[in-house]
């Protein structure tokens, strides 16, 4: 194999366009993809002296970002060697770097890891009886969306707030119960390897030059700049695209949060736009006998008082976060820039340092001119915060770079579910591997600065009311054209759909999903491309995943996983409210369409047979179908056609329809026995052709006995254990014991 090294020979200002500096690295990843070489891209200008040492696992992960954390237990839990290399000292992305909140719109989306994380957060705080006592933890926030439950799900008493360093010692603590994970920190990625077009392993370095080189049988890009998938050569979008029928939000636009309106000057021209960062400071109400340490005595670089005159922290009256803290999230004037932040997605490491000093210090004068300007003295970096980075995070919040170009492009109809249809039900994924629940939410692309009109600068919307919880299919972390590569952070979709996909809840979820698909790639040898989506699906909701969107299925219910499977297999559904009604009793029509569905019967109309089973009627299709094969005589719907006699030519050689059967009794609960009866006959054949009489004793097979209360959950495991039942364990032969032989004298 051959070694190309590759170090920039020149440089590109800052104030190059972006188009600029991609096409320069599109056309240099072409010279280098040169056909059974390993490639490396590195992203420092000064190459290391020391010659790495080399290290292999089954599945190399990095960024230690939410969805790298996720995709590290996802990986360990099912016993393979897994590496997570991380940049900073903390574990959790922004999670332990300043977003303190559960980004959800509902408690029922969350699973898996995070919900494990935020049990964790919750049981920490629960031991502190005096933090209980507060304010903060008897707040409950309740619903202003149409559909009267979602709501913005991050109350502490529900462990949806924390303070920075609790989160990163709860993932490292989470992350040290499994001995095949090992955690680098302090170090970053350089570069790749590859072999043909697939990911072989990443080159690191730290900032002593120490470098090491990771092999893999499956790479997992966790960052929020998808740089491995650049460097590898994936394909990749920057910015906003055009408006369209399947995004009618995309493009320039200007948007009243407040009344819902889209105002003059918005075009749905596409850009380069990328929407604002910031540097979320943890800042704490200090008290007035607690003295004046925590002021900032002098500005910090760049200070000017005029940049945050029009800003707001209404998060300065009362603590936000636990232990009298607050997180700072301020747009569009405050403690985030916009365009500063245009050159970061293809910026090398020593670019983004300084970009990042740009931000901490921009950061900190929103702080010195509340605490100047404003008078609000109590506020101040909290000193049990980031104490080796002068209590500063590490990261500058990146919602959005590069995103990549996967096997599925998510838009804002897979989001918005007013588009493509007229319910909270959006475009069902039976390739789901993540549910995310949280409106469309992009901030400014530009500057505030027209203070005549109430928008919050263009680029800026929340779209709260037209949303409802999504899945995200597995082909939107697969990257085009590259192999043995996963990017659950930086995934495949428009600006405009992951502007709500992008929250530590979901990315935290979608790592997992990547570390369990890398997972069984490298057990099976498949590559990930090709991996079984269903056995990724089986081994998520092992891990309590949730794949199907339910607001009355939670993980806790005895039949989570066959009600999940079962959805996403087509056999059920729930209402557009979003219910399944786990525990309703099973009806005569939901029977009619579950059997139809699960037993893959061939659709069959041939008439419209009931008065109460209209064409509209959901299962019409459903009842018919069961109809026309006869099997709804277990019900009790007897054959007219012996009725007629023989064949009487003044009576039938017409074409009449006199086909009604009167009254199905569709809502009506369907008995067990019914059930089990009605997939007797379905099984045994066709019963259209069976005569009269013999319809059950045609059943060849024996079922298990059906449960005494046929709820919509017990009908569908019921279904389940038929269509998949378990091998019987044999009971092995004990093994005779053998006494011991004496000794020989």
């Amino acid at each position: 194999m051959t070694l190309i090294a590759f170090y920039p020979l020149f440089r590109l200002e800052m104030n190059k366009t972006l188009y600029s500096y991609r096409q320069i690295r599109v056309r240099l990843g072409w010279f280098l993809s040169l056909t059974g070489a390993i490639i490396v891209l590195t992203s420092s200008t000064i190459p290391s002296t020391v010659a790495p040492q080399v290290e292999s696992y089954d599945v190399v992960i990095v960024g230690g970002s939410s969805g790298g954390i996720g995709a590290a237990i996802g990986a360990a839990r099912s016993g393979v060697s897994v590496v997570l290399i991380e940049d900073t000292p903390a574990l959790g992305g922004m999670i332990s770097n300043g977003i303190s909140n559960a980004d959800c719109f509902s408690y029922e989306s969350l699973s898996g890891v995070f919900d494990e994380f935020r049990y964790a957060v919750k049981a920490h705080y629960l031991a502190d009886k005096a933090e209980m006592e507060t304010p903060l933890f008897k707040y409950r926030k309740k619903s202003n969306h149409i559909d009267g439950r979602a709501v913005q799900s991050n109350e502490a008493a529900a462990g949806g707030r924390w303070e920075p360093h609790v989160a990163d010692e709860i993932f490292k603590k989470m992350a040290a119960s499994y001995p095949n994970l090992k955690i680098y920190y302090r170090r970053f990625a350089t570069g790749v390897l590859k072999e043909q077009n697939r990911v072989t392993g990443v080159t690191t370095d730290t900032d002593d030059k120490q470098p090491i080189t990771f092999l893999g049988k499956t790479i997992i890009d966790a960052t929020h700049e998808a740089d491995i998938a650049a460097w590898a050569g994936a394909p990749y979008r920057v910015g906003r695209e055009p408006r369209s029928p399947l995004e009618p939000h995309a493009g320039e636009i200007y948007y009243f949060n407040d009344s819902g309106e889209i105002l003059p000057g918005t075009t749905g021209r596409q850009d380069a736009g990328i929407v604002s960062s910031g540097v979320r400071l943890c800042v704490k109400f200090f008290k007035p006998e607690e003295g004046t340490a925590h002021l900032l005595t002098t500005p910090p670089p760049g200070y000017d008082p005029a940049k945050y005159e029009h800003s707001h922290y209404g998060s300065g009256k009362n603590p936000s976060v636990p232990k009298q803290k607050s997180e700072m999230n301020v747009n569009p004037i405050g403690n985030e820039l916009q365009e500063a932040n245009w050159p970061w997605p293809d910026a090398n490491r020593q670019e983004r340092q300084r970009l990042y000093e740009v931000y901490k210090n921009h950061a900190l004068g929103f702080l010195y001119y509340l605490q100047t300007v404003r008078g609000e003295k109590h506020l101040g970096l909290a000193p049990d915060e980031f104490r080796d980075n002068g209590n500063v995070p590490y990261r500058v919040f990146i919602r959005e770079a590069r995103r990549i170009e996967g096997e599925v492009t998510m838009t804002e109809a897979d989001i918005n579910p007013f588009i493509l249809g007229n319910s909270f039900v959006p475009p069902f994924q039976p390739t789901s591997i993540a549910i995310g629940h949280y409106p469309m939410d992009s901030k400014p692309v530009h500057p505030k600065t027209d203070v005549s009109k109430p928008d919050k600068g263009e680029g800026d919307f929340f779209l709260a009311n037209a949303m409802t919880a999504f899945q995200v299919p597995y082909g939107a972390i697969v990257p085009k054209n590259i192999d043995g590569l996963l990017v659950p952070v930086a995934l495949s979709a428009t600006h405009v759909a992951f502007s709500s996909i992008r929250m530590d809840p979901t990315w935290v979820v979608l790592g997992q999903a990547a570390g369990v698909a890398a997972s069984i790639s490298a057990q099976t040898g498949v590559p990930v491309r090709q991996v079984s989506v269903p056995q990724i699906q089986e081994e998520l909701l092992k891990q309590k995943c949730k794949l199907v969107f339910y607001w009355d299925v939670q993980s806790d219910h005895p039949h989570f996983d066959v009600i999940q499977k079962a959805s996403l297999k087509g056999w059920i559904s729930g209402s557009d409210t979003r219910d399944f009604r786990p525990d309703s009793l099973l009806t005569r029509a939901e029977a009619a369409s579950l059997l139809t569905r699960a037993l893959q019967l061939w659709p069959s109309v041939s008439n419209s047979h009931f008065t109460d089973v209209p064409f509209s009627h959901p299962a019409f299709r459903d009842v018919e179908t069961l109809f026309d094969r006869g099997a709804l005589k277990v019900l009790g719907v007897e054959p007219r056609w012996p009725q007629a006699g023989g064949y009487n030519a003044q009576k039938h050689m017409g074409f009449g329809q006199r086909s009604n059967f009167g009254a199905f009794r569709p809502n009506a609960p369907i008995s067990a026995t019914e059930f089990q009866q009605l997939i007797q006959v379905l099984r045994s054949g066709n019963p259209t052709f069976l005569p009269p009489g013999e319809l059950v004793a045609s059943a060849s097979n024996a079922l298990p006995p059906a449960p005494e209360s046929l709820t919509r959950a017990a009908a569908v495991n019921y279904v389940d254990q038929i269509l998949n039942p378990k091998p019987k364990m044999e009971t092995p032969a004990p093994t005779p014991i053998s006494k011991p032989k004496g000794k020989r004298k």
